[in-house]
C-alpha cells in the first residue's frame, strides 16, 4: 500500500472514531474502546490538530494527495437536438 493510500486509510478511520466518541457523549450512549498504542497519538495530537486547521489548508492538503478524491467528473455532452 502507497504512503499517500496508507496516511488517508488511517485518518480517515480515527476522525470517524472521533466522531463516534462525541456522538456516543451526546446521546449517551457507549463509546469505542479507548485507544491504545499508536492509535493513541492519531486521536490526541492528529484529530485535534485536523480540526483547528483552517477548512482552506485541509484542502489544499487533500487536493496534493492521490487519492479517489481527484477523481473528476468527465464533461457533460450537450446534444443540439431536443431530449423529447
Amino acid at each position: 500500500m502507497a504512503f499517500a493510500r496508507w496516511l488517508r486509510a488511517v485518518s480517515e478511520r480515527q476522525l470517524l472514531v472521533a466522531a463516534q466518541r462525541e456522538v456516543a457523549d451526546r446521546y449517551g450512549t457507549t463509546p469505542p474502546l479507548p485507544p491504545h498504542g499508536v492509535d493513541r497519538f492519531w486521536q490526541q495530537v492528529y484529530v485535534p490538530l485536523y480540526h483547528r486547521l483552517p477548512w482552506t489548508l485541509r484542502s489544499s492538503v487533500m487536493r496534493a494527495l492521490p487519492g479517489s478524491h481527484r477523481r473528476t467528473w468527465h464533461p457533460t455532452e450537450h446534444g443540439r437536438d431536443p431530449a423529447v
